[in-house]
């Protein structure tokens, strides 16, 4: 593939990550951060929903624990994407920032488009072969990533000089959270852990204090659905 193609590949996650990263921006900005702040957490983040999650724990001051768990849980799926392209993976010579560049949709992107066959995973790939996956793998995380920032950028600069109200911005994260439960469901309908989800999240408001609503109401999900496993499983 040639730059240019690798580039072509990624327009569809540009059209998608440079309108969600100018509403992060503007989320970011209107609840006091600076425009530096929002381009580190994009650049050093680089988690999607977590960032926005990220957001909320500075404002209300959550500890380092809290954020650390609630980043793992979020994010645990990325152990299961490297563990899928660990063949390709191990033969690229620059490995270190597409894994740390490995979202779902630079995941989603290298896993359909590129793989090795059963006989370059059991005999090995050429150095030629080998140069141009790594050209592919980086270039394609390089791309997503950029689009990414280039969105924050956008977001920051507009919520810093125009003159709006952002009173509600912050709603933005429910509704991150609504469509991305919403395109798992329609994936995966699964309508016991559904309504086991909704239980949850209405009880825990009764539960848990402000703060620790996010971290307490995932973590007893978490130990529920582990401990009634089968029930779930059945159709």
């Amino acid at each position: 593939m040639s730059k240019f193609e690798i580039f072509k590949s990624t327009i569809p996650v540009m059209l998608g990550y440079i309108p969600l990263g100018i509403a992060f921006g503007i989320y970011g900005i209107s609840q006091g951060l600076e425009f530096w702040v929002m381009m580190i957490t994009s650049l050093l983040v680089y988690a999607g929903s977590v960032e926005f999650v990220l957001v909320a724990f500075i404002v209300t001051g959550a500890s380092l624990i809290d954020t650390f768990i609630i980043s793992f849980l979020l994010n645990f799926r990325h152990f299961f994407y490297t563990m899928s392209l660990i063949d390709e993976l191990r033969a690229i010579p620059r490995k270190i920032y597409p894994i740390y560049a490995l979202t779902d949709e630079t995941f989603a992107l290298l896993k359909t488009r590129v793989f090795l066959s059963d006989d370059e995973r059991k005999n090995g790939i050429s150095e030629q072969r080998a140069r141009e996956l790594g050209l592919i793998y980086n270039l394609t995380a390089v791309f997503n990533h950029s689009y990414w920032i280039s969105g924050v950028a956008i977001g920051s600069i507009l919520g810093a000089s125009l003159n709006i109200d952002f009173s509600g911005v912050e709603f933005s994260l429910v509704a991150l959270f609504a469509m991305l439960s919403y395109e798992m469901f329609k994936s995966n309908p699964q309508h016991k852990i559904l309504i086991f989800s909704l239980i949850c999240a209405f009880a825990g408001l009764f539960v848990f204090p402000v703060k620790y609503y996010l971290f307490g109401t995932l973590l007893c999900a978490i130990f529920a659905l582990l401990a009634f496993r089968k029930f779930f499983e059945r159709p």
